[in-house]
């Protein structure tokens, strides 16, 4: 079986809308790219927007697939407006950011320290740590092996259990077996397989028409193509990763003592909220008060209601965190 096979039924539910709504000439994505840094660290060139006060509690926003930083590009000024340094990363592999072969570059323990080196080199030394999708896998990991750097966690519609997962159709097939990630990314040189595999993934997560705007699905499925070994090593390592190491993040989590925030849009196709915010909850000891549920958005609550998350996000940031 390959990639396009799995792809085909997506594409095919939305090409007659895609043909009859010209991408949007709308130029964010451009203007996110230029405002992006670079940095190397360890080796490898990281690309990250950062905007705000640099005397300014920091924010570092951890994104997931198939998105980058881009993801942040409404909220992230809002943010920055409310009296935070506001730190984006594209994580290794994503984005502007590079894309090395090095399969242990993408390991989830190289993803925790890089971005404990990045706050470094940006002179950072304790920032709040926001988490959306598999972001939270890194940041679970940042949890584990520096929590005395972080002054507060915010998990966004992010999971640190399977329990309530409903997983993309080719995600569902690798976990499954039928699948391996070598052969589901193999086609990602291809940009229209590419661009099928974001339409598959955003329309998933996005809540509404069904359907993702085009020029999302365009930015998005851009970053995709090229991304075989991004990918391959996720699915191939950080997952099954992730599912071994349960025990010790449960510890980690539970051990944390800052102060946490859950911020979910209730209408996520991919994690089941009446399930994953009240496993987030318990596993990190979170005030009820605390827990934030954004009743019209989708899994991308940062592009469906962009002012309902900062709203959210800065109420919780300005009862913590001294400002």
């Amino acid at each position: 079986m390959t990639l396009r096979n799995v792809l085909a039924a997506s594409a095919a539910t939305t090409a007659l809308l895609l043909a009859a709504t010209p991408g949007s000439a709308d130029s964010a994505h451009d203007d996110h790219v230029a405002s992006l840094d670079q940095a190397t660290i360890y080796g490898h060139s990281i690309a990250y927007l950062d905007i705000g006060n640099p005397d300014d509690p920091a924010v570092l926003l951890l994104h997931g697939i198939p998105t980058n930083s881009f993801l942040f590009h409404q909220v992230a000024p809002a943010i920055a407006e409310g009296g935070y340094r506001v730190i984006a990363p594209d994580m290794l592999g994503f984005g502007a950011s590079d894309r090395p072969d090095d399969a242990a570059a993408y390991a989830t323990d190289a993803r925790a320290n890089r971005m404990f080196a990045l706050a470094d080199h940006l002179g950072v030394e304790d920032f709040t740590l926001v988490l959306h999708d598999v972001g939270g896998i890194t940041g679970w990991k940042m949890i584990e092996t520096g929590p005395d750097r972080l002054e507060a966690v915010v998990a966004t519609n992010t999971l640190a259990d399977l329990a309530g997962v409903q997983p993309a159709p080719l995600v569902m097939q690798m976990m499954g077996g039928q699948l391996s990630p070598m052969d589901a990314f193999a086609g990602l040189d291809d940009p229209a397989i590419a661009r099928d595999m974001a339409q598959m993934w955003l329309d998933q997560g996005y809540w509404g028409d069904g359907t993702a705007p085009s020029d999302i699905v365009d930015a998005f499925g851009a970053d995709l193509v090229g991304a075989q070994v991004t990918y391959t090593t996720f699915f191939g390592m950080a997952v099954p990763a992730f599912m071994q190491e349960e025990e010790a993040r449960n510890a980690a989590l539970a051990g944390f003592e800052g102060p946490t925030a859950v911020i979910f849009g209730e209408r996520d196709g991919f994690f089941d909220h009446t399930v994953v915010v009240p496993d987030l909850q318990t596993r990190l000891g979170t005030e009820d008060t605390n827990v934030i549920r954004i009743p019209d958005a989708g899994h991308f609550l940062q592009l469906q209601e962009p002012d309902a998350y900062v709203d959210a996000l800065t109420a919780f940031l300005g009862s913590v965190i001294a400002n």
